[in-house]
């Protein structure tokens, strides 16, 4: 027997129950992830202010920061303490992104503020499977929602085409030589 059945009193395989230390660890590393990802998300608005794409970068930094509360509310329905934990991390890993030399750039131009771009996008792609990953957990954990989750999912996958777009508008002008 694998570890994904389990037998029944009738000797039946059934799928084994989740486990929840996992699942628990995985949000958790998600959430932290998170953490870090919003403050990468503010240094990007305010590296972004003053041009026309400063409107996208204060709606990203909102939309993360909702996420977040949703990540959370999430956690909590799953009956998941060591919020405060998480958050501790969060903020360890958050000092970290700070001296990350991509999260301080203030000029908008050249290839290091194009790899900024490219890194928000990935973070963003890491969230996105995590909604797909919890959506699939659905059936076997009953608390988790899967309306909510696609429509996260869905709002991941517009952030990144947004993201994708701005990527875009910007490139030719970051390669080219100037002045």
């Amino acid at each position: 027997m694998s570890e994904q059945t389990r037998p029944d009193d009738d000797g039946t395989a059934r799928p084994a129950a989740l486990r929840a230390d996992r699942l628990e660890a995985y949000m958790l590393g998600h959430y932290m992830g998170a953490l870090s990802g919003v403050r990468l998300f503010d240094e990007a608005r305010h590296s972004w202010a003053g041009t026309p794409h400063e409107g996208r970068f204060a709606t990203f930094h909102e939309e993360i920061r909702h996420d977040i509360e949703e990540l959370e509310t999430m956690l909590a329905r799953l009956g998941f303490s060591r919020r405060t934990l998480a958050k501790a991390l969060g903020t360890v890993a958050g000092i970290a992104s700070r001296l990350n030399p991509l999260s301080r750039i203030r000029e908008r131009a050249g290839v290091a503020a194009h790899g900024e771009l490219e890194m928000l996008q990935s973070l963003v792609v890491a969230k996105r499977s995590m909604w797909v990953t919890l959506l699939e957990l659905v059936p076997d954990e009953p608390r988790l929602d899967a309306g909510q989750l696609r429509r996260l999912e869905a709002e991941a996958a517009d952030q990144y085409d947004r993201l994708l777009e701005v990527a875009r508008e910007t490139a030719r002008d970051r390669f080219r030589a100037h002045g």
